[in-house]
């Protein structure tokens, strides 16, 4: 029983993940929006809490939203960006100060890669960010760029935010 719940668990969390990617890209939309912000017990909410008592449990659909909009700012455009995996979902985004986001979910089982062409190169090393069973918007040493090619490492089952300032 424990088992199952916690597939169900990341399951919702990646549910979310997939929910926005596909209504800012199949469904054109400017924004999301996510209602349940917090609940009592293991429900769709981005906070959990405890009842009864104080305790709470911020869940994975909270960093998944997070990474959404924690990089990609007000007044961001979609950029045309296309990949040949179908287990990869990818959107990527240019904001108004001229940064770029893509955001990528790798819905494999298995660890991925892939490869970007950027328009005028990169000075920069590239960040990125894993969001996953074990880890929430985290740092990770995964994307590298060597002229006009981007490559990541792509975690199982896990949202990877890169962003190129």
């Amino acid at each position: 029983m424990g088992r199952a719940l916690g597939r169900r668990q990341r399951l919702r969390r990646f549910t979310v993940a997939d929910d926005i990617q596909n209504t800012l890209t199949v469904g054109n939309a400017s924004a999301y929006v996510y209602w349940t912000g917090a609940s009592l017990g293991a429900t769709r909410g981005l906070i959990q809490l405890a009842n009864p008592g104080d305790d709470y449990r911020v869940s994975k659909r909270y960093w998944a939203l997070a990474a959404f909009s924690r990089f990609i700012r007000p007044g961001a455009v979609r950029v045309p960006v296309t990949d040949a995996d179908p287990a990869l979902r990818v959107t990527a985004f240019r904001n108004a100060d001229g940064s770029r986001v893509i955001e990528i979910l790798n819905t494999a089982a298995t660890e991925s890669s892939a490869e970007f062409s950027l328009r005028g190169g990169h000075d920069r090393h590239p960040d990125g960010y894993v969001t996953d069973e074990t880890r929430s918007i985290t740092p990770a040493d995964i994307v590298s760029t060597h002229g006009t090619t981007l490559t990541a490492t792509l975690a199982p089952r896990a949202l990877t935010t890169i962003v190129l300032d």
